[in-house]
């Protein structure tokens, strides 16, 4: 499946953190949905009293296929959007994830739910228990915990961006500030030498001296919060 979710909006640029939880949930999901699959087949087996009913199992199914989906085309449904480039170490993880999803779902994809027989179509192998708590399990654990440090490593990183842009803009209202002080005081010298008929103009360069301080004062209570 290469599309977008149908609830994709192109103009909708998603958040780092919903990004992130939706992909850490779908992720727990199926890994999960993998430890339920080696309790039904020991169910099968005769090992394990019932715990997991058809309806759950096929919700396991379910859940395994979500996530195989997602990690597939994780560029185009999670990255892409956010502009975003995983680590090599990251993106040969996510491969090795997938393809260990993608061999559990060769193993569920024939599987259906019957009211009569249960689970029909289920036929697990010697080495599912190898495949579902150790490859699939700990690998989605893993890959979890990598996407997680890596986004938030993005979002420290935009954090200073987005402080760095602030810090320049406070000091270009400083700036500000000191021309409009010097041309305030060069108006009321220039006012004070005409004398009387400067009088009004010393009132308008007062007013842009006061502007200018109260600029000034701006840039300096912006610069601290930023401190």
């Amino acid at each position: 499946m290469n599309a977008l979710p149908q609830d994709f909006d192109a103009e909708e640029v998603p958040s780092l953190d919903k990004t992130l939880n939706n992909m850490r949930e779908e992720l727990a999901a199926a890994r999960v949905a993998s430890m339920q699959i080696v309790v039904f087949q020991m169910q099968r087996d005769g090992a394990q009293t019932d715990v997991v009913c058809p309806e759950e199992f096929m919700q396991a199914v379910a859940d395994v296929e979500r996530a195989y989906g997602s990690l597939r085309d994780i560029h185009a449904r999670h990255l892409k959007p956010l502009g975003v480039t995983l680590p090599d170490a990251l993106a040969s993880m996510v491969k090795q994830v997938t393809g260990d999803l993608g061999e559990l779902m060769r193993i569920l994809e024939r599987c259906r739910a019957s009211a009569d027989e249960g689970i029909r179509g289920f036929q697990a192998g010697k080495n599912l228990y190898e495949l579902c708590c150790t490859r699939v399990a700990k690998g989605l654990n893993a890959l979890s915990s990598g996407i997680a440090t890596h986004f938030l490593e993005l979002k420290e990183n935009e954090k200073a961006e987005e402080l760095e842009k602030t810090n320049k803009i406070a000091l270009e209202i400083g700036k500000i500030g000191r021309v409009i002080n010097m041309v305030a005081t060069n108006a009321s010298i220039e006012a004070a030498r005409v004398g009387d008929a400067g009088k009004g103009f010393t009132v308008i360069a007062d007013e842009v001296k006061t502007l200018s301080t109260r600029v000034s004062s701006l840039s300096v209570s912006l610069t601290e919060r930023l401190a």
